[in-house]
C-alpha cells in the first residue's frame, strides 16, 4: 500500500516538475501523458468482501504513445468501498489503435497484466491475498489539444479470482474492471 501510494507520488512529482520545463520550450511537446481516473472491478459471482462494480476507486496512470498506432500505460490503482472491501495494484498495459498521438478519436486494444492485492475473509481472521495474472483491455477516447479523455475496460485471466470464489462457496465469473481516465499531454 506504502509503496503504491509513494510510486503514484514519485510519478505525479515528476510529471508535474517537468512541466514548467517543457512550457518554457516553444517547440511542440511531447507524446508523454500523465493523467487520473476513476476505477472499478467487477468480479463475477463474487463473495460479499469482493468488488462488484457497485464500488468506485480512483487511479494514477502515466501513459507513452510510441506512434499514433502504438503506445504503453501503466496504471495504480486503489479501492475503498463499503463493507471493508479493499483492492490496490497496478496495470501494465500495451495499447494497440489509432489515434494515439495526435488530437482526434482514439480507439485502442491489447493485452494487459495486473498485480494486485485484496482484502479476503477468513475464519482465521481477515488478510490480503495477491491477484495477478494477463488480460485483455479496450479502450475509446479523444484528445482535444492536451487533454485527453479515455473509457477503457480490461477482461482478466479469471484463475486466482475464481479460486477465492470457490474458497467462498461462491461459483466462477468473469472479471472486469473498467477506468474513466483523464490526462493531460506534456
Amino acid at each position: 500500500m506504502q509503496s503504491t501510494l509513494r510510486a503514484s507520488l514519485l510519478i505525479s512529482a515528476l510529471a508535474f516538475c517537468s512541466a514548467p520545463i517543457l512550457a518554457a520550450d516553444n517547440s511542440e511537446p511531447t507524446n508523454f501523458r500523465v493523467g487520473t481516473g476513476l476505477f472499478q472491478a467487477d468480479i463475477g459471482n463474487a463473495p460479499s468482501y469482493l468488488p462488484n462494480g457497485e464500488q468506485q476507486g480512483f487511479s494514477l496512470f502515466a501513459e507513452f504513445p510510441q506512434s499514433n498506432h502504438a503506445a504503453s500505460r501503466f496504471i495504480l490503482y486503489r479501492l475503498n468501498g463499503e463493507d471493508d472491501i479493499q483492492l490496490q495494484g497496478g496495470e501494465t498495459q500495451l495499447m494497440w489503435g489509432w489515434g494515439l498521438a495526435e488530437p482526434g478519436l482514439r480507439i485502442y486494444t491489447g493485452p494487459a497484466w495486473h498485480y494486485e492485492k485484496m482484502l479476503v475473509q477468513r475464519t482465521a481472521g481477515d488478510h490480503y491475498r495477491v491477484f495477478n495474472g494477463w488480460g485483455w483491455q479496450f479502450g475509446v477516447g479523444a484528445q482535444f489539444d492536451a487533454i485527453i479523455l479515455d473509457l477503457a475496460a480490461t477482461l482478466r485471466d479469471p484463475k486466482d479470482y475464481n479460486s477465492e470464489n470457490l474458497q467462498a462457496s461462491a461459483s466462477k465469473g468473469d472479471v472486469w474492471t473498467h477506468n474513466l481516465l483523464l490526462s493531460y499531454r506534456f
